[in-house]
């Protein structure tokens, strides 16, 4: 069997892609270690879980708000691996430059050369942004294989010269008993106040409640905000049933002038409900928002419009969510037995 190394930039606390696939190599017998740079120092150095092993470098605590000792960071950390291993897997694009001799996987979650302008538009956003897509195009061309997250992030890679694997992060069904309360939730990074607000301006119009749980840069302005919303805090995937039993509707919208929705990204968090049996309201006319309307994965809105927003919260409310699409674990398998034999 194969020791294989997986770097993320990222704690790792929990990353559920990295992990899932993590779980899958070491069922098959491979020594799998992730390495994950922890920003803010909070998490265990060493940790082991279902097989697989996670490794957490301190560099000193570095918060989002600094974006330039942030890439600094960031930096010092890809180039502090030295890793002897039989194939690496990097994690987002962000993660070029890792020095090692062997089979490279890319698997890109996201369009990471999007995530400096979400949090601004200075001109250092923007030059970050910059060299961000620079480095994601070198790296597609140097790398053995590629696998995405999402079906248009194909189509993006193919404009760039290569072919990649599409590997969604589909679960196999969980049977979790439906419920008549009308609540909804969101789990997961709080990167946007905006989007939360109308989640809460549209739920309070219909007499839904809202149960939020995740980190993120915009925790502590959404709770300051909005006192009423229970917020559970950060959550590890062990309490993910527990959440999904206690709401009817997952809230999944984003703001549309983010990259990453435009360039076709799935949000996880519709995936995960649609195999909890719970229904998402997404962004109208976006991939995401075809992909929830093609499978039947809940109902989609314009993105701001509180009254459509509330219409669509009370349309997927009555759902029932089929013929679930299970984990890809299949593709994501066939392509480590291709640069491992």
């Amino acid at each position: 069997m194969a020791k294989i190394a997986m770097v993320v930039t990222n704690a790792c606390a929990p990353d559920p892609r990295v992990e899932r696939h993590a779980h899958w190599l070491s069922e098959l017998g491979h020594d799998v270690e992730i390495h994950a740079w922890d920003r803010h120092c909070s998490s265990l150095v060493f940790e082991e879980r279902k097989g697989y092993k996670i490794v957490r470098y301190r560099l000193g605590i570095v918060h989002r708000s600094n974006p330039i000792r942030t890439w600094f960071s960031k930096k010092r950390f890809i180039s502090n691996l030295n890793l002897k291993h039989d194939l690496l897997i990097l994690n987002d694009t962000d993660t070029a430059n890792v020095k090692f001799q062997g089979p490279k996987l890319l698997d890109i979650h996201d369009m990471a050369h999007t995530w400096p302008l979400m949090r601004g538009r200075s001109l250092v956003h923007k030059f970050a942004s910059g060299r961000m897509l620079s480095q994601a195009k070198k790296i597609i061309r140097s790398v053995d294989e590629i696998i995405v997250s999402a079906p248009e992030f194909c189509k993006w890679v193919t404009s760039n010269g290569r072919d990649s694997t599409c590997v969604m992060n589909r679960r196999n069904p969980i049977p979790t008993p439906p419920t008549s309360e009308k609540v909804v939730g969101y789990f997961g990074r709080i990167r946007e106040v905006d989007s939360i607000t109308n989640l809460i301006k549209a739920s309070e119009k219909i007499g839904f409640k809202v149960i939020l749980a995740g980190d993120g840069m915009e925790v502590e302005n959404v709770i300051k905000n909005n006192p009423q919303v229970d917020y559970r805090g950060p959550f590890t995937e062990d309490d993910l049933p527990d959440l999904m039993k206690e709401i009817s509707v997952m809230y999944a919208m984003y703001n549309e002038e983010r990259g990453n929705i435009k360039s076709g990204a799935i949000p996880t968090k519709m995936l995960d409900a649609a195999a909890f049996g719970r229904p998402s309201v997404v962004n109208q006319n976006t991939p995401m928002g075809d992909l929830c309307e093609s499978e039947g994965l809940g109902r989609t809105a314009p993105y701001g419009n509180i009254e459509k927003i509330s219409e669509a919260i009370m349309q997927a409310h009555d759902m029932k969510i089929d013929n679930i699409k299970g984990e890809e674990k299949s593709e994501f398998l066939a392509v480590i037995n291709k640069l491992l034999n």
